[in-house]
Formats: structure tokens, sequence, C-alpha cells
């Protein structure tokens, strides 16, 4: 899991308080759909249906690259909240303990939704992980957390949200091994699109790494003038071809919240001012490869 997902340019963020949750009982919704795996150009998402009519609430897993987290949305009428941004407790239940995650308020198609800005995992680290991504926080390479077992996937049995919610929704996922599985092979077919040795990336003697931070690839001065005045934040997944040289060949942007203004003023900074120690296969020879973060746009 990649521990540093943003490049933040954040000005200020004022957060609305949390509406405190009720004793009302949860709402436990059964699946009305199996699981549908969707092949999209620059991204891989897990989808499920549960309740009906009044009570539907569909997820979304939206993964954009080979490491365990992905984005989570939560839509249907269930989850409205007034809330426009705050932090929101989710469980994958009933072994995996409690996550905070920050969400923005929103929509999905018709239904409201929850955003949840941060990519997550199905559970949280170790405490001996944690101490050791501590120690690793003075670095500004990736911290890489043990991968999750099939034991924890096959345990999982629901996923709960509670705060913000007035009424906690429980969704009967059942085990999340299988759906997992089916979300790892769509990445592996989107990477072979993308021209990566899947293969051979399974082996890294060195991913592709920064030269230096990427906190220093955007600067304030790339957030584009005419949407500074009109405060509009933005949140934009992106990947870089890196060559054998360790120069950027292109970017492409595999998810963004806003408008083409946003999508070029992060390539474009990005792409003059990223540099990295090229990708080694397991014999110590570069190749091409790969490398992806997400961009923060924020204001007041």
């Amino acid at each position: 899991m990649k521990k540093k997902i943003g490049l933040l340019l954040a000005f200020s963020l004022i957060m609305t308080p949390a509406t405190v949750q009720s004793a009302e009982e949860p709402l436990r919704l059964k699946a009305t759909s199996s699981w549908q795996i969707d092949y999209a150009d620059d991204r891989c998402r897990l989808a499920r249906r549960f309740g009906a009519d009044e009570t539907t609430v569909n997820i979304f897993l939206d993964r954009y690259g080979p490491d365990e987290s992905f984005r989570l949305t939560v839509a249907g009428k269930p989850v409205k909240t007034g809330i426009l941004k705050a932090e929101a407790a989710i469980t994958f239940g009933p072994s995996e303990s409690l996550q905070k995650v920050n969400f923005n308020n929103g929509t999905s198609g018709e239904m409201p939704a929850l955003h949840f800005a941060n990519r997550i995992r199905i559970g949280l680290p170790s405490e001996e992980e944690l101490a050791a991504e501590a120690k690793h926080n003075g670095s500004y390479l990736e911290f890489e957390y043990t991968p999750i077992s099939d034991a924890r996937q096959k345990a999982v049995r629901y996923l709960q949200i509670g705060k913000p919610l007035h009424q906690s929704v429980i969704l009967e996922t059942g085990s999340m091994k299988a759906p997992l599985d089916a979300l790892n092979a769509c990445i592996d077919d989107l990477m072979g699109h993308w021209g990566i040795d899947v293969e051979k990336h399974k082996n890294l003697k060195r991913p592709a790494s920064p030269t230096k931070s990427p906190s220093k690839w955007i600067m304030s001065s790339d957030y584009p003038s005419n949407m500074l005045v009109s405060g509009q934040p933005a949140i934009i997944e992106f990947r870089l071809s890196i060559g054998t040289d360790g120069v950027p060949t292109h970017c492409h942007v595999q998810a963004t919240t806003r408008p083409k203004a946003f999508d070029d003023a992060v390539c474009k900074s990005v792409m003059r001012r990223a540099r990295f120690d090229p990708a080694l296969d397991s014999e110590g020879k570069p190749i091409p490869s790969f490398y992806r973060n997400t961009v923060h746009f924020q204001i007041p």
C-alpha cells in the first residue's frame, strides 16, 4: 500500500463538525447483485448493489495500479448526509478494526454518495508496521505494508459505514477473497495494455523511485488561475510512464474530479520536474516502468 498518495497543495481546509451518531439499530442490507468487474482504460472497478428500492446502496472499489489499496464510493439514500466533508467510520467486519477515512459528500448518478478521499485497504496495518512507518516518515519514498493475507480477506463478512450517518449501514459483502482476486487480475491485464512487462514487475529489484520529493513537483503557482478565483478544488489520479533513463515519457490522467485545465496543469508540471531512478528487473537491468500518485488541489 502506498503511504504517500498525495502531492498536497492545501492552503487551508475547513472541516464541518460531524453529526453525533444515534443509538439507532444499524440498517443491515443483503446483496441484491453479484460482484461486477469493470475493465476501463485506466482503472479497474469492483461494484455491487445492496438492498432494494428506497434502501438501495451501491458500492464501488476503484483501483488504479498494482497495490492493495482502492478508492471507495458508497452511494444511495441510506448514506445521505448534510455534512460536506469530514471523517467517516468504516469497518470491514467482523475481524478488522474500525478505520477513520476522510470523505467528500457528492453524488453518483442521481444517488447521494460518499466519495472517500483516501485510498484504503480492507484492514489497518499492524502496530509493528505503524512503528516502522513512523521511522520512515523522514523519507519521501513510499512505505510498503505487508500484504493482507488470504485468511483476512476470506474472513470479511460485511462493510459497515457509521459516523457521520444517523443510522449506520451494514452491507453484507461476504468473503472479499474472490472479488479482490478478480480486481488483481484486472490490474494485471491493465498493466499489459500500458506496455508493462507484468511478470518482470512481480520480481523487481527496485521500482521506479523519485530522485527528489514529489512535493516539489507541483507549486501553488501551478493551480489554474481561473479556477483559483472560483475556488474549485480537485483530486487527480495520475500515472507516469518512466523510461529506462528515469525520465517520464508520458503523463496519463487516470481519474479526475475537475475539468481538463487541472489535468493539463498536473501533467505539465510533473513532466517538467519529475525524475526517477529507473526500475530494475530481478537481474538489476533497467526496464520501462511507471509511477502513480494523487494530486489534491485545495483552497479555503
